[in-house]
Parts: C-alpha cells; structure tokens; sequence
C-alpha cells in the first residue's frame, strides 16, 4: 500500500447529547473523499479518540470501513495504554476490512528506547496489517528516537511508515535520509499542515492534517501540484496552508477548532466535543471565521 498524499485524521461528530454523529460521519467520509484525498484515519487524536469507549472505537471503524466503501484506505488508530489491548482492537478493525494500523506510544508510562521499540515490535509481529508509528511528543510526552524506526524497518516488512507531528525540521530530515535508505518504500509524512510543503521538498510523502477535515481540497490541491512539478503553483497554495494554520492558534483543541471551522463552512456538522474539552467560544468563531472568509478572498 502507497502512504502518499493526503490523510485524514478524522474528526468523530458528536450531537448535542455527545453522541456519535453517525449522519455527520457519513457526510465527513463523502466530502473528504469526493475531493480527492488519499486515507481515511478514524479514532484519531483530531478524533478524540481518548474520549471514546471501546464499544464507539470499534462502532466509529465499522461506519467508516462501510460509509468510505473502500474507495481509499482506511487506516485506524490503536493507540492505547496496553499493548495487548492495541493488538486486540488492532485484529477486530483487521477483521472489519482496514488497510492498516496507526499507532503511538502509550500516553501514561513513559518508555525507554528498548521498552519502545518492544511495544511497537510486539504488535508488528502479532497483527497482518500495514503499521504506521505514529509519533506526537505534544500528547504523548514521547519523542520516539530514530532508531526505533530503524529497528522496526529491518525486522518488520509491515512496518511502512511514520506519522510525526513534531515541529523539529532536523528530526523529520533525519527520518527521511535513514530509513529511505533502508527501504526505499518506507513512508515519512508530517502532522502539521505549516510543515506539509517542506516536508514534500526534502524528500517526504505528504501530510496527516486535522484542517483536512474542512479543508481537503486545498491540501489534495497542494500535493497535486508539488508532484506535478509545479512549484510557483505549490508556494501559493502553501501560503493557503499557512493561513489556515492559523485556525489552531485560536482554538481552545485542535480538535475544538477543526469542528468549528467545518460548521462555519457549512458543513453539517456541529461544533460539540467531550469535556474537558470545550466548544469554541463565540469569539473564537467569529475569528475562524474571519481566516475562512480570507482564505475565499
């Protein structure tokens, strides 16, 4: 499986009971693939995954395996605090039909590099699936060394790639000339939408952007034009890319923010998360609003 391009991490809609949006799931997974991106990824962090029990992970991957009727990969998240609980839900969303397997380290213990590279290698050799490490030091507390992809790389053909969203230039460029030069397939992608453009110029394979959720077009958009070689084009969809950034700067979450700016679009979705998260505030909304608004000027 190719890891390029566009990925979504997405968002999971909630009503105004804090339930599952399942409507507004349907929708999020028709929008997003109708404007051309790459990769579903539900039970995300964008997805407030932590605020979900293990019944509505299990319920969200179902939806979307069956809503996305598998016109691009779906790529789950594992993420959990025990390793046998990740392989577990790891083989029943196998079972449901995903593509592959997303996973950080545990959020709670921080790990050594050895205790690390165990957890990852343990659900490499336990699950038949693709395996993306996930590395997000900004939740986790963990910035996974380098040398736990190399690790991985050499012992587990399933182990493609790495989604990092850390702000360190110098990590992601090291990532890329190590492992690429190990497997030439190996997959580098950024979680940071300002980071997408560079990322692409030293060599990596696209980006996991929450804003994708609202926005999937102008990232599909960007990615299109790099690849085609058209690089002014790219630089000025970049500055687009910039400019939507801006959007978690505002918000209280990540995920507060996305869910607002795809209600001020026009989206069927609401804005509405779990405590102790917390909906934007109408303030925060009119400001989201105004970058939406210049983004169409």
């Amino acid at each position: 499986m190719e890891l390029k391009g566009v990925v979504v991490p997405m968002i999971t809609p909630f009503n105004s009971k804090g339930e599952i949006d399942y409507n507004g799931l349907k929708w999020l997974i028709d929008y997003t693939i109708n404007n051309g991106v790459n990769a579903l990824f539900p039970n995300s962090t964008t997805g407030e995954f932590v605020h979900l029990n293990e019944e509505e992970q299990i319920n969200l991957v179902k939806k979307t395996i069956e809503f996305s009727d598998k016109k691009v990969p779906i790529l789950p998240g594992i993420t959990t605090n025990v390793t046998n609980f990740s392989i577990s839900l790891g083989k029943k969303f196998i079972d449901y039909g995903a593509d592959g397997l997303i996973i950080m380290p545990p959020f709670f213990f921080k790990l050594s590099e050895n205790d690390l590279y165990f957890h990852f290698s343990k659900i490499a050799e336990s699950l038949d699936s693709n395996i993306i490490i996930y590395n997000n030091p900004y939740t986790t507390g963990t910035v996974i060394p380098i040398s736990v992809y190399e690790r991985l790389v050499k012992e587990f053909s399933n182990v493609i790639g790495v989604k990092i969203t850390y702000d360190s230039f110098d990590y992601i460029r090291k990532t890329i000339d190590r492992l690429k030069s190990l497997k030439k397939d190996f997959y580098v992608l950024t979680g940071m939408a300002q980071m997408f453009l560079p990322v692409l110029v030293i060599g990596g394979d696209g980006t996991v952007s929450g804003l994708a959720n609202a926005f999937p077009k102008l990232h599909v958009d960007l990615y299109k034009e790099f690849i085609n070689k058209n690089f002014s084009n790219a630089f000025e969809l970049n500055k687009k890319i910039l400019l939507i950034s801006k959007i978690y700067d505002i918000g209280f979450s990540n995920s507060s923010a996305t869910k607002a700016a795809l209600e001020l679009i026009g989206s069927p979705i609401k804005s509405f998360v779990r405590m102790p998260l917390r909906e934007e505030s109408k303030e925060n909304k009119e400001k989201i609003k105004s970058i939406i608004d210049e983004l169409k000027s």
